[in-house]
């Protein structure tokens, strides 16, 4: 399973310009059921890293493995009754291969469902970080795509990337230019 995340911290949004480079990492999770309570089944897109799935809503998704061996990504919502500052976390499943995919799509997210994808498939989430209530928003987008899973250990493997730059949509390697 792999995962790009595009963090956009924004400044001054008239005058973007991206200053960082994109970054690709590999991790794990666990299974949301059939795994302890306090073992990270969740992605912190801000944090990019996995965390614990609890009631404070400090991940953006959540992850499950169904009865067919299939990853299941829950957004915050589905998990949590209230989750911290009502964000939204929306996901959409993309055609091609982690790889291919180097743009956020710019509509089509779903933010009231779960979804689940087969070795090799593709989700995009994109979910808001800004509590400070400014114009600027901190928009993550997620790739996750299936590389493999565990059932005996009922855990995960994604790759996680990140594009740290405000306002881009990008996720080829380097630093984004449009």
């Amino acid at each position: 399973m792999s995962v790009v995340v595009g963090l956009n911290a924004c400044g001054d949004p008239t005058s973007l310009k991206a200053n960082l480079t994109t970054s690709v990492d590999s991790l794990f999770v666990y299974a949301l059921s059939g795994t302890p309570p306090t073992y990270p089944s969740g992605l912190s897109l801000v944090g990019r890293q996995p965390v614990r799935v609890d009631g404070f809503a400090s991940f953006d998704v959540a992850l499950d493995i169904d009865a067919a061996g299939k990853a299941v990504i829950y957004p915050v919502k589905l998990v949590v009754a209230s989750p911290g500052g009502s964000r939204p976390v929306g996901m959409i499943k993309v055609q091609g291969t982690f790889e291919q995919v180097v743009e956020a799509p710019k509509s089509g997210f779903e933010a009231d469902s779960a979804i689940s994808m087969a070795p090799g498939e593709v989700v995009v989430v994109q979910s808001a970080h800004n509590t400070s209530g400014d114009l600027s928003v901190l928009h993550q987008s997620e790739y996750l795509r299936e590389d493999s899973v565990n059932l005996a250990s009922r855990t995960l493997f994604l790759r996680l990337g990140l594009d740290p730059n405000c306002g881009f949509r990008s996720f080829a390697a380097g630093i984004p230019t449009g």
